[in-house]
């Protein structure tokens, strides 16, 4: 059974007990309608635990709640284990045909070839059996394990119990009239992100890539931007992106032929991953360096860095602004990152280094930055900094509409006009870009935005039908009284049993008593896992939380105080506002610290546990599972500490 919800409750005069639901449904259900503050971060919240909760109901009378909770981190990469390390539920279904079975299998479409070599020797096979493995993946573009014929039925059968090819679940896929296909992954901790592969008239096979699970860049146009920054992927997850794209082409005959880190995250905020897939990317998929391009909003510390790698991938600057003080308002990163002249400036110095043409990324909206005096103050822009016209290109990309942004995409005639201006007057290339995909939501994050709003509505009408069983009519509420104080005072029939009671008229409670109830709409759950640690370091959203919280403890001293009165909005009526970014969202922002610290917290410990090691000391296996966290933990404050900046 799921760990019980205890609500604080003021029964009988002020005695502080713990309520145990006992229907599974109705504590589902009651835990939503109880939330003191009603709002939609908090709506999204309680549906996530309906659903998670309802999925795992199987239809026997029998059936036991399974609350999943998931976690964020990063899977270290394979050396010579056989297990891919994941993040996991506290309930596994470990059926054959499960999907979570899959987080501890070899991953064939990731997994480098001397790794596989080791892993097929331990099983008793000969090396060169890796070999075969990876040309039917690579080279023929098989996805079935069953049809790599010239494997001994044997191994395929070993494969098919230790092995997948390919971690990413395939949440959605939509083909657009031009042939674009846009594909939606599920993580194995839940987080979705987004890949596209656009087929050109000329031959060309682009694959877009993302780099992060949501983005916290803060682009107000973006829809990536809007959604906020959930983790870092990995190197795999990248890499694994573009390798099911090499793989599927090669079943029809084609090839991958380009690649561009544009898709959801900012590349060079993952850069050790993103370096690591694009060195894969070049070597094992055989995709030039030079057929790569890296995006970014000018994260500039990381662009100096790019310039000593010894690796000849593109650039790409998402500039979209030419003036300070329209781009931060348009870009939060760029007063982050030093603001326009220090990106200028690096950009200038990049180009004397690596010798290598940038592209300057220009979304046109219409209105705001399409006019003929804007493309003036763009090419006024790039000669203050002695940018040459041929090592730069200016890349025009009409809008993408995306719900959480007013503007729009510009007109042809703008769009010839910028165009005409720049080339003319500047005698700086620039390409409008045809928007691909738009029939099938093909910009940055919105496939995945659109599959978000779809699960919110399906999950309110969850709630809205389990709201309904909540408080039946004619059927009252039944709960197990729980004192855990009643054992110091039962242990002796000679003491006298404290009373807790204000009047004659209300029934004798004792520990364990079945009573009916009734709870307070403003009650606060005190088990509420993203807010148990205010206990150690209190934090308050609002006056009304302060005055709860002070309710509370003059209740637990017998002092009787009123409830807070606040007018509390139906959830149908609540304003469908657009989830800020982390760097300006200031709850966000306090989230972050207080993770930080934990972490911090956590590393320190891990430290002290390595020295007791070192020192002699065996460690218990709670102790040796705490340290082996320590290079997920580490990953995830980086991305942490990057995002407070």
């Amino acid at each position: 059974r799921p760990p019980a919800s205890n609500i604080v409750a003021d029964l009988h005069g002020g005695a502080m007990a713990s309520i145990r639901f006992i229907p599974a449904v109705i504590m589902a259900a009651s835990f939503i309608l109880l939330r003191s503050r009603l709002s939609h971060a908090a709506t999204r919240s309680a549906a996530a635990f309906v659903s998670s909760s309802t999925r795992s109901i199987p239809s026997s009378s029998s059936a036991k709640v399974t609350a999943v909770q998931k976690t964020t981190c990063g899977s270290p990469s394979l050396s010579t284990t056989t297990l891919q390390s994941t993040a996991t539920r506290d309930t596994l279904d470990v059926s054959p045909t499960s999907p979570d079975l899959d987080l501890f299998k070899v991953n064939l479409l990731t997994l480098p070839l001397p790794e596989l070599e080791t892993i097929i020797k331990s099983w008793g096979f000969p090396a060169f059996r890796a070999r075969q493995i990876n040309n039917w993946i690579f080279n023929q573009g098989v996805s079935d394990i069953d049809e790599m014929s010239d494997l001994p039925l044997k191994l395929r059968t070993v494969l098919k119990e230790r092995a997948t090819i390919g971690s990413l679940h395939l949440e959605i896929e939509q083909v657009s009239n031009d042939g674009t296909k846009k594909r939606a992954y599920k993580l194995h901790d839940g987080q979705m992100i987004e890949s596209v592969l656009m087929p050109y008239e000329d031959g060309r096979r682009t694959a877009c890539i993302s780099s992060q699970a949501g983005c916290a860049m803060g682009c107000v146009f973006c829809a990536t931007g809007q959604m906020g920054f959930a983790r870092q992927l990995t190197s795999e997850e990248i890499f694994e992106q573009v390798a099911r794209f090499a793989s599927e082409l090669k079943a029809d005959g084609e090839r991958l032929s380009n690649v561009v880190m544009m898709g959801m995250g900012e590349p060079l905020a993952n850069y050790r991953n993103v370096i690591a897939a694009i060195r894969r990317m070049n070597e094992e998929l055989g995709i030039g360096a030079r057929k790569i391009t890296v995006s970014t909003v000018g994260v500039v510390p990381n662009i100096r860095k790019l310039m000593d790698e010894d690796i000849q991938v593109r650039l790409a600057l998402s500039l979209h602004c030419a003036t300070e003080e329209e781009r931060t308002a348009l870009l939060p990163a760029n007063k982050r990152y030093g603001g326009l002249h220090e990106l200028m400036t690096t950009i200038k110095e990049y180009i004397r280094v690596k010798r290598q043409r940038v592209t300057f990324e220009w979304a046109l909206i219409e209105g705001e930055n399409d006019s003929p005096e804007v493309a003036r103050t763009l090419g006024r822009l790039l000669k203050t900094y002695d940018i040459r016209s041929d090592m730069s290109h200016v890349n025009l990309i009409p809008l993408n509409p995306t719900g959480g942004y007013g503007g729009g995409p510009s007109g042809r005639k703008n769009v010839a006009k910028f165009v005409d201006v720049l080339e003319r007057e500047f005698g700086i290339s620039a390409t409008p870009r045809m928007r691909r995909g738009i029939d099938i939501d093909a910009g940055c994050g919105q496939l995945t935005a659109a599959n978000e709003k779809k699960k919110e509505k399906e999950a309110a009408a969850a709630v809205a039908e389990l709201s309904k069983f909540a408080e039946p009519a004619g059927l009252p509420m039944v709960g197990v009284y729980e004192d855990d104080e009643s054992d110091d005072y039962n242990d002796s029939s000679d003491e006298t049993e404290p009373d807790f009671k204000e009047s004659s008229n209300e029934p004798d409670l004792r520990h364990g008593s079945v009573v009916q109830f009734s709870i307070d709409d403003l009650a606060v759950d005190l088990d509420d896992e993203d807010g148990a640690d205010d206990f150690i370091d209190p934090t308050y959203d609002d006056d009304f939380e302060i005055a709860e919280a002070e309710r509370l403890i003059a209740l637990i001293k017998g002092v009787s105080l009123q409830p807070v009165q606040t007018d509390v909005a139906p959830v149908d009526s609540l304003p469908q506002e657009v989830k800020s970014t982390s760097i300006i969202d200031e709850d966000n922002i306090r989230d972050a610290k207080k993770r930080r610290k934990k972490l911090l917290k956590n590393l320190k410990a891990i430290n002290k546990l390595k020295d007791m090691q070192s020192n002699g000391k065996v460690l218990n296996e709670e102790q040796l599972e705490k340290v082996s966290k320590e290079k997920e933990w580490t990953l995830e404050l980086e991305s942490v500490e990057h995002n407070l900046m």
